[in-house]
């Protein structure tokens, strides 16, 4: 395939339109493309014009456009949980015939100036196969840094492929310059190990569970806010979804810890899954969290068949990594400025266990 020729300003850099739907399928599909993203070869063109129709809040597609031709893409993600307001990520793809003269950098700089100057993001993220050394040298040109390394991020073309996470700061961290000193936990709890219980959640948990979510500790180290209201404990447990798994600690009549593992939509994603854990603070240190993490790990290994467990926790909360420590999960990288809370801007270890 001969490289089409581009004169850089005959490239316009606009928002997506719909009508951009079947050439957007056109790159996104061509086998070059698609083995450095997360699509599969069968993605059908209907998919493309469904997601096309698909215009989101904190969701922004440029293209670039030369001649009314598409040469390629790119998408920011404004994550808009009230914590993580400050960043966001993107993905991008150029197709093959326009690569290697300047299209890519030209709607990086278009998505950067959108970022710093018109949407305040302190961070922006990305993850890019450990492999494709053209997109992490355009990345490096544009100040992003490598933050750590996914292993078996993700399955195609017959293998698994690892990945890197690279970030790019921006002005000064969002938030207060000396944090506030964390609470102080209750007193612990008195009961025995055999009082424990882990089991699937009930609706009837819902008071429990609302407890725990909006302790200010528990917020602390999850992404949790203790303004959130009742009802919304109460729609997670009313809604069943077929991806996600769920155990909660039970003890003496009282749930006092839950745990979840997420298996994404994504079918080159489906050997991972997504940990998440909170444990109320006047049960901590009793080891809860250990019968919690063990069972689900169990589900994992020989119910799900996965391959890939991943999670993110909090830097200042190494109570939280040593015990995932102890369940064979390592350290892959470190997230900066990753999510405000409790009057600091905390990074995060993002962690994972391959079997």
């Amino acid at each position: 395939m001969s490289a089409l020729q581009i004169d850089l300003k005959d490239v316009e850099i606009r928002p997506f339109h719909p009508q951009d739907a079947a050439q957007h399928h056109a790159i996104v599909s061509h086998p070059q493309v698609a083995e450095m993203l997360m699509q599969v070869p069968s993605m059908e063109l209907v998919e493309t014009e469904t997601w096309a129709k698909q215009a989101k809040p904190g969701s922004h597609r440029l293209v670039a456009v030369q001649n009314g031709r598409l040469l390629g893409s790119i998408n920011l993600s404004h994550n808009l949980r009230p914590r993580m307001q400050h960043s966001g990520s993107l993905g991008m793809m150029v197709h093959p015939v326009a690569q290697g003269q300047g299209v890519g950098s030209k709607l990086m700089a278009a998505v950067l100036d959108l970022t710093d100057n018109w949407l305040n993001l302190s961070r922006v993220d990305l993850e890019v196969y450990s492999h494709n050394q053209p997109a992490i040298q355009l990345y490096k040109k544009f100040g992003f840094e490598v933050e750590g390394t996914k292993r078996k991020m993700v399955f195609g073309n017959g293998r698994f492929f690892d990945g890197y996470v690279m970030a790019r700061l921006h002005g000064n961290p969002p938030g207060l310059i000396q944090p506030l000193p964390p609470f102080t936990p209750p007193p612990l709890a008195d009961f025995s190990p055999q009082d424990v219980i882990i089991r699937t959640p009930r609706t009837s948990d819902a008071d429990d569970m609302y407890t725990c979510f909006r302790h200010p500790l528990v917020a602390r180290t999850t992404l949790q806010l203790t303004s959130q209201e009742f009802g919304i404990t109460q729609t997670r447990l009313e809604t069943v979804n077929k991806k996600l798994h769920r155990f909660v600690a039970e003890v003496n009549g009282r749930v006092v810890g839950v745990s979840t593992i997420f298996q994404p939509e994504n079918p080159r994603a489906a050997h991972t899954a997504s940990l998440g854990m909170m444990v109320h603070p006047a049960y901590w240190g009793k080891g809860i969290g250990g019968q919690l993490m063990a069972k689900l790990v169990d589900l994992a290994d020989n119910w799900l068949n996965i391959t890939r467990i991943e999670l993110e926790v909090n830097t200042d909360n190494p109570a939280g990594v040593r015990l995932y420590h102890k369940f064979g999960f390592e350290i892959e990288g470190t997230k900066r400025w990753h999510a405000f809370g409790d009057g600091r801007l905390a990074d995060s270890h993002f962690m994972a266990r391959i079997r």
